[in-house]
């Protein structure tokens, strides 16, 4: 008989952390109605780790040169995940864009009002079951280590589970960097900018 090999769900991301504290699997997370308090603490760890961690932004959940649509008020409603954002290259000298109160913002004129559409790149937090399987196992990793150390105290036990949270970062970073084919000199626009920026000369 085949075994059909499928990407760690959030159910078995939280038997994960349980087995760290040696608590039996459970069968459903689909409600907090019915489960223990465990159950509900490491969800509730799982979802701060997985936003801690996407956060950082990486090639999975990072969306470059995206143009934004102004509404009939001329704002520009940014989407409820994202996290951070900054101003799509080649356009970082002469614009400068944060978040506030759920609109884009333009700092330099200090106002939230466009006359254009700008173009920014942005981190997208996503739904657990909707990241790669690399992501998923390093955010379960890590979250069980943050629930075995919150739970039980045990120096030895957040010892192996911190070694276990570092082999998985490393995969981790790994395979994010071969999705995104970085490179060191050009896979940056302000490394690419110095780079290649026109030479002046000197009078």
């Amino acid at each position: 008989m085949t075994t059909q090999i499928t990407a760690t769900t959030e159910l078995q991301a939280i038997n994960t952390m349980l087995s760290f504290i040696g608590e039996a699997p459970v069968s459903t997370i689909s409600s907090t109605t019915g489960v223990g308090s465990d159950v509900a603490i490491a969800k509730n760890i799982l979802d701060e780790t997985s936003m801690s961690v996407q956060s950082q932004g990486w090639h999975f959940n990072t969306e470059n040169e995206v143009t934004l649509q102004r509404n009939s008020s001329n704002k520009v409603v940014l989407p409820t995940n994202c996290v951070h954002l900054e101003v799509a290259a080649p356009y970082q000298a002469t614009y400068a864009y944060t978040q506030r109160g759920g609109f884009l913002y333009d700092l330099k004129n200090h106002t939230d009002i466009f006359t254009y559409n700008p173009v920014v790149d942005y981190v997208l937090v996503q739904q657990y079951e909707d990241l790669p399987q690399y992501a998923r196992h390093y955010i379960a990793v890590k979250s069980a280590r943050r629930f075995c150390a919150r739970y039980m105290g045990s120096l030895e036990l957040n010892k192996l589970a911190l070694q276990d949270e570092e082999e998985a970062h490393i995969t981790f970073e790994q395979a994010d960097a071969r999705a995104g084919d970085y490179n060191v000199l050009t896979g940056n626009y302000s490394q690419y900018y110095i780079i290649n920026r026109t030479r002046t000369q000197v009078i």
